[in-house]
């Protein structure tokens, strides 16, 4: 995956709305090797189980079970676009919804650390319409366990957003594993 994300709303794929609640919505992307691949940016329609009002953005390409495959690798022609059309489908729940939260979940550390740079790599332009929390809670325990990476930090238990702002500086270890965003 790239490291240099540009996100820029004007240059994004034309989304389609499958439900008028905006929890589902598919674009096209082009591959590397030419490929047009329909992707999905599919929003849960109940809550974290430990983060109360925010709920799951997920996206990718929908697998023959119409579940979205987010472990999937794809070398996208313009991530740019790709990441840009993610946000703006996300703010577009958000506007219709603006009680509510969204999390993304770093499914894997590498994940993780992408949409972190993305992040903070974007953060003045992202900070015009979005505020942004990072939170590691238990899933980076059960990470650790599957590693043999004992002992884990009590911190890394807890679910307590903490703002994410430029030139925040976090060691690997500490990478917040989830990113919950809602409007300004």
């Amino acid at each position: 995956m790239a490291l240099n994300i540009k996100i820029d709303l004007d240059d994004s794929y034309t989304r389609r709305s499958l439900y008028q609640d905006s929890l589902l919505t598919t674009f096209d992307t082009t591959l590397k090797n030419g490929d047009v691949v329909p992707i999905a940016v599919k929003i849960s329609d109940v809550s974290h189980p430990l983060l109360p009002n925010v709920y799951n953005l997920g996206f990718g390409p929908l697998g023959p079970d119409n579940r979205i495959d987010d472990k999937i690798k794809l070398y996208h022609q313009n991530y740019s676009r790709l990441f840009s059309t993610i946000i703006l489908s996300g703010i577009s729940f958000l506007k219709n919804n603006p009680d509510k939260l969204l999390g993304i979940d770093g499914s894997n550390n590498a994940r993780a650390y992408l949409y972190y740079r993305c992040i903070l790599n974007n953060n003045d332009y992202l900070r015009q319409y979005l505020n942004i929390y990072g939170v590691n809670y238990y899933i980076r325990m059960l990470r650790k366990f599957k590693e043999g990476d004992l002992p884990f930090d009590v911190e890394d238990i807890l679910a307590t957003p903490n703002v994410v702002s430029k030139g925040t500086q976090i060691r690997p270890e500490k990478l917040y594993n989830y990113f919950i965003f809602n409007l300004v």
